[in-house]
């Protein structure tokens, strides 16, 4: 959600065959190396397969498996795991796995791995961003050689979707601490690509010859440093970069004048929204939180800054998924609206200087975001004055990665996050039940009984079309008492090289099929 200090761009690059220094072929043709480019904003540092953000994670993403993954609809397929059953109460899972699948150091992958990595995920402190899925484990046991069995405290409808987790070789991580932020060990996975070495300045990844799903069709990933992100947008136009992810919208529409390059465009299962501190005194008030929502014009950000690549968000349901609920539309721009519930609420102008103020307080706050994000911060603007435009003051705190503590602790007023939908709406469990408040990832402190009862529910039923009931009623219930004001969805947007084939940009990431990917000489 918030990223480091804006030093160096990353990127990835794609090298159609082995590097020529290291297996030179004099006699065959070899054509210029593919990038891809990721805008991140630090600096490399070492892989480590607990990470959940920046260039480490997505490389990670490459190099270990799941028991299970998720396809271009999101929804659950096997992957490590080749089936499962569940028992009648739904509180104990049965996995029997691939057999013959090789870790990239050769040893062979077993239930004991399987049972070694959850057991390890299960112990880690509560902010971690595993903590959520498995401290709800209540027993790991590897049954037979390729079986493991998993026993839950308590049913949960969205638990396949949580073992998408790259599962760990016991036999050479079990003396490390991965936790430790000096963790410089080898990387040794079962995915489609290994590490073959790793620098500050460069990470390479070499095929996988004995993947499970078959040898990727590139030889090589390398990760690298540009300069800064101009120079990695020249490479791609000279055709030295391959991929680039993460596009704004108006570079992506200057893609269309380059012939080289092909397009990609897919609604990102990412909501974007103002979260409430609901214990701050200024957004107690139920009816102040619906206010500030009629009193943003979503619609114009969504057209002038997105470019209409992306849509307006009604809350926290991917648009995309089978629980989503069209009945419940986006709050409407109404700032007339806006300005009466605020009166209703006791924020009116007493002394006439134009600002709101109620017992002598002026409506003034300031809102949280992160450093490098150039869309958050442009809504920002159009925001501070529609805001403006009411009375209110929103001061604006730009931060690095260090800031994302205030978020635990509860330090702000407001805070723009980009939030995860994920595969199964009940990830909105996580940031909104308010179990989750204390220690965990409702940072806002929401709290309401009926959207506990629902999101409660919704995780025990397993029909989906009783899903789809309680969780329409959910959407409806965090409507009319928002936790923050709901911006929207922006599309992914993606250049890629035409030479690059095989490509299929996915709401589940940018390479869930990058092992059928190759490059057209």
């Amino acid at each position: 959600m918030i990223r480091r200090n804006a030093a160096t761009v990353l990127f990835l690059v794609l090298w159609p065959m082995a590097c020529a220094c290291e297996r030179a072929e004099p006699s065959r043709e070899r054509s210029i190396p593919q990038t891809l480019v990721i805008p991140e904003y630090q600096v490399l540092i070492p892989l480590n397969p607990l990470a959940t953000t920046t260039l480490s994670a997505r490389l990670v993403e490459l190099i270990f498996d799941g028991l299970t993954r998720l396809d271009e609809r999101l929804e659950v397929q096997p992957h490590l795991a080749v089936r499962w059953t569940v028992s009648e109460d739904h509180r104990t899972w049965r996995f029997d796995l691939r057999q013959g699948v090789q870790f990239h150091d050769g040893a062979e992958l077993t239930a004991e791995d399987v049972q070694w990595t959850f057991d390890w995920l299960r112990a880690l402190p509560r902010k971690s961003a595993y903590s959520y899925a498995f401290h709800q484990i209540d027993r790991v046991a590897a049954t037979e050689k390729y079986a493991v069995e998993i026993s839950l405290r308590e049913p949960r409808a969205s638990f396949l979707g949580d073992l998408r987790v790259g599962i760990l070789p016991r036999h050479f991580l079990e003396k490390y601490d991965l936790t430790a932020a000096d963790f410089h060990t080898p990387i040794v996975g079962t995915g489609p690509f290994k590490v073959k070495r790793q620098s500050e300045r460069e990470i390479v990844l070499d095929a996988n010859e004995e993947y499970f799903l078959g040898r990727p069709a590139l030889d090589q990933i390398v990760a690298t440093v540009y300069p800064n992100q101009e120079s990695a947008w020249a490479g791609l136009m000279r055709n030295e970069v391959g991929f680039f992810p993460f596009l704004v919208p108006t570079n992506y529409d200057l893609l269309t004048q380059v012939s080289t390059v092909a397009r990609y465009s897919v609604l990102k299962p990412y909501y974007y929204v103002l979260m409430f501190n609901t214990r701050s005194p200024f957004f107690q008030d139920r009816r102040v939180r619906q206010a500030l929502n009629y009193a943003v014009n979503k619609e114009e950000i969504v057209a002038k800054i997105l470019r209409e690549r992306g849509r307006v968000a009604a809350g926290t349901i991917y648009p995309n998924s089978w629980a989503y609920d069209p009945a419940t539309h986006p709050y409407a721009y109404d700032p007339r609206k806006a300005l009466a519930m605020l009166s209703a609420a006791g924020w009116r102008d007493h002394d006439g200087d134009h600002l709101l103020d109620r017992d002598g307080r002026l409506f003034k706050f300031t809102v949280y975001t992160n450093r490098g994000d150039d869309v958050k911060q442009q809504s920002l603007l159009l925001i501070q004055r529609e805001l403006f435009d009411l009375g209110i003051v929103m001061e604006v705190n730009v931060l690095d990665a260090a800031g994302v503590e205030i978020l635990f602790q509860k330090q702000f007023e407001m805070v723009f996050l980009e939030m995860d939908a994920g595969g199964d709406p009940d990830l909105s469990y996580k940031f909104w039940h308010s179990s989750q408040a204390r220690g965990g990832f409702n940072f806002g402190s929401y709290r309401n009984p009926t959207v506990d009862r629902l999101l409660e529910a919704g995780r025990r039923a397993f029909d989906r079309a009783d899903r789809k009931t309680i969780y329409a009623r959910f959407q409806r219930e965090l409507f009319d008492d928002p936790p923050g004001i709901f911006l929207f969805w922006t599309d992914y947007l993606v250049g890629v090289n035409e030479r690059i084939k095989g490509v299929k940009i996915s709401p589940a990431g940018p390479f869930a099929n990058i092992h059928e990917w190759s490059v057209e000489n």
